[in-house]
């Protein structure tokens, strides 16, 4: 049971350790993904050519990178081009700051954090499939943030109970 305790007339409730830890893990995530979506927006152009180029030097390259005569190649992207990824770049800022305002509001021990979380979680999901389709490149990346959104989403949910 959380220890409660009196500031004037107002009553707290001390946060628990591992909700701390998430709360931080999360402002950190939610930051750094501000950051490369608002980078990502910027330089789409470039972004984009060595996505399809295969010059990309991540992860990206395994997911997009293809060989046209190859006939075992994995699908490409056919509608990635810089305005959707553009378009990418703002939805994925617009669900990190969803992120973002969950996480502090939970730090908070608002219970509303925790559906701002959620929201930010799957409108990142939910970005990705309509500018890309159902295609298995661009679904990899989004259902992997879509995991990782989730299992921090059931680490959260298991400290509902101390929100307001």
């Amino acid at each position: 049971m959380p220890q409660e305790f009196t500031n004037g007339e107002q009553l707290h409730t001390q946060r628990p350790y591992f909700l701390s830890v998430l709360c931080v893990l999360g402002f950190i995530l939610s930051i750094a993904s501000i950051i490369q979506n608002g980078v990502g927006f910027f330089r789409a152009d470039t972004e984009v050519t060595s996505i399809l180029a295969g010059t990309e030097k991540t992860q990206l390259k395994n997911l997009f990178a293809f060989d046209k005569t190859a006939v075992n190649a994995p699908l490409a992207i056919h509608n990635l081009n810089p305005e959707n990824y553009e378009k990418f770049s703002i939805g994925g800022v617009v669900a990190a700051l969803l992120c973002l305002v969950g996480v502090i509001l939970m730090w908070l021990q608002k219970l509303s954090g925790f559906y701002s979380f959620v929201l930010g979680t799957f409108f990142n999901l939910i970005t990705h499939f309509l500018l890309f389709g159902d295609n298995i490149g661009a679904m990899g990346l989004s259902l992997l943030w879509a995991f990782v959104g989730l299992a921090l989403a059931i680490l959260y949910s298991r400290h509902l109970n101390e929100m307001d």
